[in-house]
Formats: C-alpha cells, sequence, structure tokens
C-alpha cells in the first residue's frame, strides 16, 4: 500500500495545481494550464491524459493499484485533471476533445465515490454533477450511461435513477438481475427517503413489476 503520508502529499499538490490551472484560466492561458497537466501526471502518477483515454477503465483502475487494491486518491487525481483537461479543450473549442476526457473523468469519479466515497480536496460529487451536466446534450457512450445510472441511485435521485435503468435496458446494456438488485436495495430504503428522491414506495413497486413484466419477456 502507499504510504498515507505519500497519499497526503499528493492531495495536497493536487489542490495547489488546481488552484494554478484556475489562475492559468482566468489569464487565458490554456495551452499552458494543459501542459502544466500533462506535467503533473506524468510527475506524480506516472501517466498522461492520452495513454488513460487510451486505456480502458478497468485497465487505467489496476495501473493505479497497489497489490490489487485500487488506490482512490490516485484514480480521484487523475479524474479531476481529465475533467480539467476537458474544460480547458472545450474553451479553446475544441469540444470533440473534451468529450472522451468528460466520460472517463466521470466514469472514474463514480468508482471513486461508489468504491471509496469522498475524497478531501477533490470535490469529486460536485465535480460529477458537473461532468452529468455537460455530458446530458450527447450520446455517451453506454459504460458512461451506466456510471450516471449508478450516479443517480448515490446520490439519492431515485425516480432519475429508475429512468436511467430503462434507457439501459432499451440499450440492452443492463441485466434482469441488475434491474432486481436496484429495486431491491431501493426496497430496503424508508418512505421519506424514496419520496424525497421522487420515488414514493408505490410508483417504486409499480416500477418493479414494469420490470418484471418487461425482464420476463425478454428472458423468454
Amino acid at each position: 500500500m502507499y504510504d498515507r503520508d505519500y497519499l497526503m502529499r499528493l492531495i495536497n499538490q493536487t489542490s495547489v495545481m488546481l488552484a494554478r490551472i484556475m489562475g492559468l484560466k482566468e489569464q487565458q492561458k490554456p495551452e499552458q494550464a494543459l501542459e502544466e497537466i500533462d506535467e503533473f501526471l506524468g510527475k506524480e502518477l506516472r501517466m498522461r491524459a492520452r495513454l488513460a483515454l487510451g486505456l480502458s477503465d478497468s485497465d487505467l483502475i489496476g495501473m493505479l493499484s497497489v497489490g490489487g487494491v485500487p488506490n482512490p486518491e490516485m484514480i480521484g487525481t487523475l479524474a479531476a485533471f481529465l475533467h480539467e483537461e476537458g474544460d480547458l479543450l472545450r474553451e479553446s473549442g475544441r469540444a470533440n476533445d473534451s468529450l472522451p476526457r468528460y466520460e472517463k473523468s466521470f466514469r472514474l469519479i463514480v468508482h471513486v465515490l461508489a468504491t471509496n466515497g469522498p475524497i478531501d480536496g477533490l470535490k469529486l460529487e460536485e465535480r460529477a454533477e458537473t461532468l452529468l451536466a455537460k455530458l446530458a446534450p450527447y450520446e455517451a457512450a453506454s459504460p458512461t450511461k451506466r456510471a450516471a445510472w449508478s450516479w443517480l441511485e448515490l446520490s439519492g435521485k431515485y425516480a432519475d435513477a429508475e429512468n436511467a435503468l430503462y434507457e439501459l435496458f432499451e440499450l440492452k446494456a443492463v441485466t434482469s438481475e441488475e434491474g432486481n438488485a436496484f429495486y431491491d436495495r431501493l426496497s430496503e430504503l424508508a418512505d421519506e427517503t424514496l419520496a424525497a428522491g421522487g420515488l414514493p414506495r408505490a410508483e417504486l413497486d409499480d416500477g418493479r413489476e414494469q420490470w418484471n413484466l418487461l425482464a420476463g419477456e425478454t428472458a423468454s
């Protein structure tokens, strides 16, 4: 495992660099900001954005693991800078280059939040919401849609999460067992919690019934 002092230093250095990038944005120096991000990732994570984008999520997470255990601080740091790169490219008129970074960043952030929870200094929950909004006008890849489904459930937006489940079903990107597990998890929540998430228990029960019908028709 990585030494705790190293991880604390990484987060501190990340916070300093994020502030530096914000300053360069305000000075309208996007190319310099992109160069400094690339240098930082190479030095601190031995990783470049181009390499990260070329790897599958599982391979990338594997590279940011120690003894087979994913390191949430390192993954979160990479995700934060992919988000920043995406913003810089978008502001420079290179939206096509920004979107892959937004999608990769979003999926990594959701992975960290789902498996570890928030990390001080990285504002991962805020980034997840921001990225979800930025990706909304575009047709995201199925893995990104799955991450959005997970995030909506994690953030307590249960009606939206149910809608995301059915969208994934139409794309054949979710199994009947995963849908059943989703309804099982939500059924264990208090009525007040469900209602706050836009999915009162009566609607949840109706949704489960509809899911069982659809999943049953698909299975047959």
